[in-house]
């Protein structure tokens, strides 16, 4: 009866979290940044788009666009963004034309004065009919959708997060899958109190070395576990910064210089250290799932940058080797403040 009851809490609790705290979406006003961007740009950088069905639809449809007067006027732009530009489509209005309706002060637009680029995507949208290039595809976005939320609670990954961390949390993960951007993944995060409960990652369509990927190709997007697992990590563990600012503030210069002795600006000590929890806590979840040569790899790579997290990744055995004693990270956290104070 004590295994039956296990099974049925352990399939509750991957259901109810993969449900409620995973959505997977195509959000038009990104894929409409996304299509102006790489219009623009795609000539001249050296990564182009990832083969696919979707790719060879958007070559032939924004044939006749190509030398539109928005697209020429970006290209003639001093200097471009990168493809996280298209982050700012979640400030904007549901509808054309695209009015900002969240306060933006963020990075990610760095070629041009905000409305100067709106006005400018607003009459490429129109004038190159985006809008219904994006209706013809609804079908496969909704596919793909779909495909992206089943791979990743398939693969047990929100289940293996909420093992790892045991506690609750109210937040949810978005997954926004960037089909024509084959470069970088990035978060995004949305200081609005209309987004507090969420969290942004927004995927490239990487190319599949094992695959031969065409443009006769349906989109087949897997995402990485590491990725994935990093992201839903900064959920957990965003409590733990906050709740022991005092103490952290006096060793933030441990989280200031990297592996090859860079200092960086002040500023940056928080994010700095987040970063390192988290990156640890990715380490030690891909060592449980996949073995400790997978674990090991990622604390190697991770450890380029962050000077300290061989010594944390090591400290945090104690974590995952006395589990009866700390159930939750909650309770470990007392552990990472004390490792902090003692390290020099």
């Amino acid at each position: 009866m004590k295994k039956i009851f296990l099974i049925i809490t352990i399939l509750f609790l991957n259901n109810s979290f993969s449900q409620k705290s995973l959505e997977v979406r195509i959000d038009k006003r990104v894929e409409a940044i996304t299509i102006f961007y790489t219009l623009a740009t795609r000539d001249t950088l050296d990564v182009k788009p990832t083969p696919s069905s979707y790719y060879k639809d958007f070559d032939s449809y924004f044939e006749k666009y190509k030398n539109h007067e928005s697209l020429n006027w970006y290209r003639n732009l001093e200097k471009w963004d990168a493809y996280d530009v298209s982050s700012l489509g979640l400030y904007l209005s549901d509808k054309y034309p695209f009015k900002l309706v969240i306060p933006y002060n963020e990075t990610h637009l760095k070629s041009s004065e905000l409305y100067t680029f709106l006005s400018h995507l607003n009459k490429f949208y129109k004038e190159c009919e985006v809008e219904q290039f994006i209706k013809n595809h609804k079908n496969d976005y909704l596919k793909i959708e779909t495909s992206i939320k089943k791979s990743i609670e398939e693969n047990d990954i929100l289940l293996d997060v909420k093992k790892f961390y045991n506690k609750p949390t109210k937040h949810k993960l978005i997954v926004l899958p960037d089909l024509l951007n084959a470069i970088i993944n990035n978060a995004i995060v949305i200081n609005d109190k209309k987004y507090s409960n969420y969290r942004f990652i927004k995927l490239a369509y990487l190319k599949n070395k094992n695959i031969a990927q065409t443009n006769e190709t349906e989109v087949n997007f897997i995402p990485l576990p590491n990725v994935v697992i990093h992201e839903i990590s900064h959920l957990f563990v965003q409590d733990f910064i906050p709740k022991y600012i005092e103490q952290l503030s006096l060793k933030k210069n441990l989280f200031l210089t990297t592996s090859d002795d860079k200092i960086l600006n002040e500023k940056e000590w928080k994010n700095e250290l987040d970063e390192l929890i988290v990156r640890t806590c990715v380490a030690k979840i891909l060592g449980i799932k996949f073995g400790i040569e997978k674990e090991q790899k990622e604390i190697e790579n991770q450890a380029k940058h962050y000077k300290h997290i061989k010594a944390l990744n090591n400290f945090f055995d104690n974590y995952t080797k006395n589990r009866e004693k700390y159930s939750s990270i909650t309770f470990f956290y007392p552990e990472i403040i004390k490792f902090f104070e003692d390290l020099k």
